[in-house]
């Protein structure tokens, strides 16, 4: 099998024409046709069946296709890496990172990284943060950026952080955007956008409105609080967020403002256990704290070696006088 065989394969895949796909390739008909007979000789199974004039992909064709270009992917990146390598540009900085903290932190920071400090590339991949920790333990990423939990075997905390989650409301006429603190009571009623995390806005926030008798009404539930800032900018609803993605997005008509309940928001710079950072890395961590710093309220700099001992749980927030 040759990446000839694989590009045969998906250009007939993606045209679902023999005919086509030859045209597009700069072949003859025939000579697709019989890669593609020797291709499925090869595997031992149908890549491929006829409905009508077209052709479409088997259930095993449609499993194969994934695998095809996933490795395709990986010859072409590997070709790219020797390039740069040959040219003396073979630097790559890796990093996982949630999406939160890779939406609403990271844009900015490399932002302030002069371009001696810049690698050559840079990869940055959003996970959850039970994959960033898997993608640290393999080698796979260099650097990480994760909510909780932080205390992973395996990994090194670097550093640790927290700020207050918040309220967003949509518009300058909405009631709420007129208070300096939202009280958990003007929830009464209203339709929210919560996290899908259950350790986030489930646990929290939802027994705080329960402490006060607070029942509020629809519920639109996202594993991505930028996705929440969309949708409370296009339905008027409030959100609930972590104050990364507040702070850092910044979305037209989108009011930001606390809460009367304190529910703290950690977050963390994580590396593979005993795995030493290069230059470029530690640059990187240091700006995405000086961004932090400067634009999220209440940031705070933590002990790395209390990861472990966090609960986070709501306190009811005496100094605003609600």
């Amino acid at each position: 099998m040759e990446t000839r065989d694989l590009q045969t394969f998906l250009a007939v895949a993606e045209c679902g024409s023999i005919t086509k796909a030859a045209s597009m390739l700069g072949r003859s008909q025939p000579s697709v046709t019989r890669i593609m007979q020797d291709l499925e000789a090869e595997l031992g199974f149908a890549l491929l069946h006829r409905v009508g004039r077209r052709i479409q992909l088997s259930e095993e064709g449609a499993a194969f296709e994934e695998e095809a270009r996933r490795l395709l992917m990986s010859f072409d990146e590997l070709a790219a890496r020797a390039k740069a390598i040959a040219v003396g540009k073979g630097q790559i900085l890796k990093v996982a990172t949630t999406a939160a903290i890779g939406t609403g932190l990271l844009p900015a920071a490399m932002a302030q990284l002069v371009d001696p400090a810049l690698p050559h590339e840079t990869h940055i991949g959003q996970f959850l943060p039970s994959i960033v920790a898997q993608e640290l333990r393999s080698g796979r990423s260099e650097l990480g950026f994760s909510s909780m939990p932080l205390d992973t075997p395996g990994l090194d905390v670097l550093r640790l952080y927290s700020a207050p989650d918040v309220v967003i409301a949509l518009r300058d006429d909405d009631p709420l955007a007129e208070l300096d603190v939202v009280p958990l009571s003007a929830l009464a009623g209203r339709r929210l956008v919560t996290m899908l995390n259950p350790l986030r806005f489930q646990r929290h926030i939802a027994k705080a409105l329960a402490e006060r008798n607070v029942e509020i009404g629809a519920v639109i539930r996202t594993s991505i609080s930028y996705g929440a800032l969309q949708i409370v900018r296009h339905t008027g609803v409030a959100a609930v967020i972590d104050p990364v993605t507040a702070f850092g997005v910044h979305l037209p008509d989108v009011i930001i403002r606390p809460i009367d309940v304190t529910v703290p928001y950690y977050w963390g710079v994580l590396a593979g256990e005993n795995r030493p950072l290069r230059p470029v890395a530690h640059a990187l961590v240091e700006a995405a704290e000086e961004v932090a710093e400067r634009c999220i309220p209440g940031f705070k700099k933590l002990d790395p070696a209390t990861a472990g001992q966090l609960v986070t749980g709501p306190e009811i927030d005496t100094n605003n006088g609600i």
